[in-house]
């Protein structure tokens, strides 16, 4: 069973000029109405996330040999955890799609996307000021974790009823991301869960 951390909002609250980067702007040449546009959604996106960190910390022992990263070398054991935005801001880029508010939809899906960046760099942040040292953040796609790990990840390990996993590996909702972090320190016993 997975232990459960609820951030702040304003934890999740990606930096406007990363943001606008990713969306392709450069903040000091945009136009201050469009500026003013994209403040306004920023706080509208902001009001629809329910963000949500489910984790377990295991033994290297206890894991899949299919879901441990190959450079995960001489870890003794791995914290998975998988963060969310919650349902709400998916219904949101949706409805401003179906109203053909492209610009907005495409806006609020960027900074969502951001969002989500800034809550695994805060929960892994955590992790680390707790544990020690560890690997990088790992996610389930890259290198030779298939992503339809996800699947075993969210029913079997966390127990997730709130996120489906497609076959395809694919969560939703979509701002929803399984990550791992492997920890070196053998003086210290398995981590215990974060506070």
């Amino acid at each position: 069973m997975s232990e459960v951390f609820y951030p702040d909002r304003l934890d999740c609250m990606p930096d406007k000029r990363i943001f606008l980067s990713r969306a392709g702007a450069r903040y000091g040449r945009i136009d201050e109405s469009l500026i003013h546009r994209v403040n306004e959604l920023f706080l509208v996106a902001l009001e629809k996330i329910e963000p949500v960190v489910f984790y377990s910390t295991l033994s290297l022992s206890l894991l899949p040999e299919q879901m441990i990263p190959s450079n995960f070398q001489n870890v003794t054991a791995i914290t998975v955890f998988l963060s969310t935005l919650g349902s709400s801001i998916d219904n949101l880029i949706s409805r401003l799609t179906e109203q053909q508010r492209t610009f907005d939809a495409f806006i609020v899906d960027s900074w969502a996307s951001e969002s989500l960046e800034k809550l695994n760099e805060r929960f892994d942040h955590l992790l680390r000021e707790r544990f020690g040292k560890g690997t990088m953040r790992f996610s389930p796609g890259y290198g030779n974790v298939d992503l339809r790990m996800n699947g075993y990840i969210v029913r079997e390990l966390l127990k997730v009823d709130q996120v489906k996993v497609l076959d395809s590996g694919v969560m939703i909702p979509r701002k929803t991301t399984t990550c791992m972090i492997g920890w070196f320190d053998e003086k210290r016993r398995v981590p215990e869960n974060v506070e």
